[in-house]
């Protein structure tokens, strides 16, 4: 059975309304109006009850021993030890090349165009969906915590994407997205299951205030 992607309102970055895709390119919120920023976060929002829906069905038809998604950061070890048998890589066609290439300095160039596989559209999929429950995990014992998303700068790579705000200290934002993405990178080299409990634990050590966790 195929994974059920998330598809976005607005096409942007030429992926298509390939949700997962827009989120992992680099660039792609940079094309963003105001409005359509704001569009795009509202819909974010009304899609993550149905995402991390899908996300435990899916897993639960594999892994029918596995217990519920509790919203619990200890969940997010069976959780990641799952996805990183389902990490897949595939050829790039010729005109995506281009497209990264295209994307990056002129100097860089040869270095980019070494870069011949891609992630499949169902891996960024789950990995964008994996996302969203981490973030709701973070809500969900802290409360002071929301979702959000900065226009300003224009140029950061957090630009216009829903992000998590009102952390301490110098941090202003967690991008659940990114950091699921760079496990991602890593676990397709070496596997380690609790990588992403792992850094759940860091970032409430030094960035999120503490209160009293909700049940």
């Amino acid at each position: 059975m195929a994974y059920s992607l998330m598809i976005a309102p607005i096409d942007f970055a030429g992926h298509q309304k390939i949700a997962a895709r827009q989120f992992f390119d680099n660039y792609a919120f940079f094309e963003l109006t105001p409005k359509q920023a704001k569009e795009y976060f509202l819909w974010y929002k009304s899609e993550i009850p149905n995402r991390i829906a899908l996300l435990w069905e899916y897993m639960k038809q594999e892994c029918p021993e596995a217990e519920p998604f509790d919203y619990s950061p200890e969940s997010l070890i069976p959780l990641w030890e799952w996805y990183e048998t389902k990490i897949e890589q595939v050829p790039m066609t010729a005109k995506e090349i281009e497209y990264q290439v295209s994307k990056y300095p002129k100097w860089i160039e040869e270095e980019i165009r070494k870069e011949t596989m891609k992630y499949t559209d169902e891996t960024l999929s789950l990995a964008l969906d994996i996302s969203i429950y981490l973030g709701e995990i973070i809500l969900k014992s802290y409360p002071n915590l929301y979702w959000g998303y900065r226009a300003k700068p224009k140029n950061e790579f957090s630009a216009n994407r829903p992000v998590i705000l009102k952390l301490v200290g110098k941090r202003a934002y967690f991008n659940p997205h990114r950091i699921v993405f760079v496990l991602m990178i890593k676990s397709s080299k070496a596997h380690g299951k609790s990588q992403l409990y792992d850094l759940y634990r860091y970032w409430e050590d030094e960035y999120f205030i503490p209160s009293i966790t909700q049940n």
